[in-house]
């Protein structure tokens, strides 16, 4: 923690999401800086994504995206997004910048899976 006169700042740790992150399993394709991959999306946020692709990406890049949501008819494309971690073919992307309908469709959708997970279930 550090302290500066009126103002407490908690140190970030690498886990915590200021945004719920929801576990989902659809399709997209990825491109950037002479690259067009797919893969899977594996789980997902409005801020960040953790992604199966089939290409190799690097930290630090910039990358457009085009997500088939479940369920869904019409692809969200999303065009500011930033390499944050790879780990084979897994990697984690940070949103940057996105439009305001894209950003609300995928606001319906996380919400949608929080609440279906938080519903109770008649067996």
């Amino acid at each position: 923690m550090v302290r500066i006169p009126s103002l407490t700042i908690m140190a970030k740790s690498q886990t915590s999401r200021s945004h719920s992150r929801v576990p989902v399993s659809c399709f997209l394709y990825y491109l950037g800086e002479g690259l067009v991959g797919t893969g899977k999306v594996c789980d997902l946020s409005v801020k960040g994504w953790r992604i199966d692709g089939d290409k190799p990406v690097t930290v630090g890049m910039k990358l457009t995206l085009r997500v088939f949501l479940p369920d869904q008819p019409k692809a969200i494309d999303v065009e500011g997004v930033t390499v944050k971690w790879v780990k084979d073919r897994v990697f984690g992307l940070e949103t940057v910048r996105m439009t305001a309908a894209a950003e609300a469709r995928i606001h319906r959708f996380v919400d949608s899976v929080l609440k279906s997970a938080d519903s109770p279930r008649v067996a």
